[in-house]
C-alpha cells in the first residue's frame, strides 16, 4: 500500500526511508522547500516539495497513500498543520513521530499511532513493522 513520509531532515531518516522503500515500492515523501537540495537527493521514493507549514500542500501530496508518516519531532509549530492536514486527507493510517507529549486532539483522531520518543529512540523498527501489518492496534507507543 502507498506510503508517505511527511517531514524528513535528519540522516536516520534517509536510513529509514531506504528500508522502507524495500518494504512498500510505492513510497512518497513531502519535503520542506527550506531542506538543502543536497539532502533532499538522497531522499528514495516520489519526492513532493513545499511550505511545510501549509496543510494543502501536505493533504494533497498526501493524495492516494494508504499510510502517513508524520514527523515532527520536537517542531511543535507543525501540530496544528499536521492535524488540519490529517483530518483534510484519505490516509487510513497514520503514524506520528514526535519528542513532545501527546494532546487529546492529536490521538483523537481516527487511525493514529502516537510515538513518543526521545532525541536518542530508535523509532525505525516500529515505524516499519507498523506500516506493513495488517492492523494496528496501538494509540500510543512509547519509546523514551
Amino acid at each position: 500500500m502507498p506510503a508517505i513520509f511527511i517531514n524528513p531532515n535528519t540522516e536516520e531518516h534517509i536510513n529509514l526511508l531506504n528500508r522502507l522503500k524495500e518494504q512498500n515500492q510505492d513510497l512518497r515523501v513531502f519535503i520542506s522547500d527550506k531542506i538543502e537540495k543536497e539532502f533532499i537527493e538522497k531522499l528514495p521514493g516520489k519526492k513532493a516539495i513545499g511550505d511545510i507549514y501549509d496543510d494543502s500542500h501536505i493533504y494533497t501530496a498526501s493524495e492516494g497513500a494508504f499510510c502517513g508518516i508524520f514527523y515532527e519531532g520536537s517542531e511543535n509549530s507543525l501540530r496544528e498543520v499536521f492535524i488540519k492536514s490529517i483530518k483534510q486527507s484519505s490516509l487510513k493510517r497514520i503514524l506520528w513521530i514526535s519528542n513532545q507529549k501527546e494532546s487529546d486532539e492529536i490521538t483523537e483522531l481516527d487511525n493514529l499511532t502516537y510515538i513518543f520518543c526521545n532525541k536518542d529512540s530508535n523509532y525505525e523498527e516500529t515505524v516499519l513493522e507498523l506500516e506493513e501489518i495488517d492492523e494496528v492496534s496501538d494509540k500510543f507507543i512509547d519509546l523514551s
